[in-house]
């Protein structure tokens, strides 16, 4: 009893602050809707770059290199798990391709960005912050574009548009990568790195100072994205959820298992545990610009992130020493 009450005094802080957010969502406490949209531009645009930065750049180049093995483990799980709840949704669910894609994203967007850097500073420091730097680049260089592209395409062909599929993959590209502080950032700390060319001390403290508004604020931002929207219970919600929380972990630990990771590695460990945090709340964001799918995103939203209680805190207890 003792173990798991230990294990869930990491979570239930996350916990906590979400339904602190989710308090202010509900009471209107900032007033204009456009206050979610004003927050989490701070937390993506200001406050997160900054720290996945200092994280990239706190490591050698030798460290550096040895973990590459987790981008690529990141990179088919969770491209595996989009095509898979693609898949799903279009045939199983009889969905519409622009709502396939977004449940596929529902199955594979793991909240990384928002969730990682108090899960995982909280239980491997500061360090953790390359861990979550690959799954940013992983979801925001190559999920979010594909998803993107298959929307916009069969958008275009709905409505009689040519764009070409190459113009639309490059725009997704652009922005991704040009457009998204929290991409480009540790891709420069990853050059840097690379190149091995030392960043000042004082550097990485100024930035450190603003990275640490991340963690708390964009749970607290998750929180008020849940209030904001409706929730409903369907046999799809529940089925998208199980996947995100249980399904993914088990294919990040067949995939890693696969590329010679070993259990006892604190990598394997900060990769399990992104894969296990739930939807990110870029789903609830896609849906709403293409007004399809939105109440099924706020739903999975919803249920993944109260599920972490359960999926993490089992996770992290069996994860420590």
């Amino acid at each position: 009893m003792e173990s798991i009450w230990n294990s869930a005094v990491v979570v239930i802080p996350i916990i906590f602050v979400l339904a602190y957010g989710y308090a202010a969502g509900r009471t209107k406490a900032f007033g204009s809707p456009d206050a979610i949209e004003t927050i989490n531009k701070l937390v993506l645009t200001f406050a997160l770059p900054p720290l996945l930065f200092v994280g990239t750049v706190s490591v050698t180049r030798a460290q550096l290199e040895h973990d590459l093995v987790l981008f690529v483990a990141l990179l088919a799980s969770l491209l595996l798990a989009y095509l898979a709840g693609l898949l799903i949704a279009k045939y199983l669910f009889k969905r519409t391709l622009v709502e396939s894609s977004i449940a596929g994203l529902a199955f594979s967007f793991s909240a990384g960005p928002f969730y990682g850097p108090a899960l995982l500073g909280g239980l491997y420091g500061t360090q953790s912050g390359i861990a979550v730097s690959m799954i940013s680049m992983v979801i925001n260089v190559v999920i979010v574009p594909i998803a993107v592209t298959v929307i916009k395409v069969d958008l275009a062909k709905q409505q009689g548009a040519h764009s070409s599929l190459g113009s639309l993959i490059g725009q997704a590209l652009y922005q991704a990568i040009f457009k998204t502080p929290f991409v480009w950032a540790p891709l420069i700390g990853f050059i840097l790195v690379f190149l091995t060319i030392p960043v000042p001390e004082v550097a990485k403290k100024s930035f450190v100072l603003i990275g640490q508004a991340t963690a708390g604020v964009a749970i607290f931002v998750a929180g008020m994205t849940i209030a904001a929207n409706t929730f409903r219970i369907t046999g799809e919600v529940l089925a998208f959820t199980l996947l995100k929380n249980v399904a993914l972990p088990v294919i990040f630990a067949v995939i890693a298992f696969g590329l010679g990771m070993s259990a006892d590695t604190v990598l394997f460990r900060e990769g399990l545990l992104l894969a296990a945090l739930p939807a990110g709340p870029m789903i609830v964001l896609l849906a709403t610009r293409y007004k399809q799918y939105q109440q099924e995103a706020s739903s999975i939203l919803a249920l993944s992130t109260v599920g972490m209680l359960i999926t993490v805190t089992a996770l992290v207890m069996m994860l420590r020493p």
